[in-house]
């Protein structure tokens, strides 16, 4: 993750980063577990990364993976 990226994100979405790099199969609900947090919370967080296109989806929800976008 380039510094960059991660300049304008709380400690959490820098969590969620730091466990999508580290498998990008990871699902909101494992990362909820990881991180002590509700699975909403993930959610919340994921879909902010997605929004500032720091992060996307690809595949199914089920099936797929998270991919960090590096700029």
């Amino acid at each position: 993750m380039t510094e960059k990226v991660t300049d304008n994100l709380d400690e959490k979405s820098i969590h969620i980063l730091a466990l999508i790099s580290e498998d990008p199969a990871y699902t909101s609900t494992a990362m909820a577990e990881k991180l002590l947090v509700s699975r909403k919370t993930v959610s919340q967080r994921l879909k902010e990364l997605k929004e500032k296109g720091i992060i996307e989806r690809i595949g199914s929800d089920r099936k797929g993976y998270w991919k960090i976008n590096n700029e």
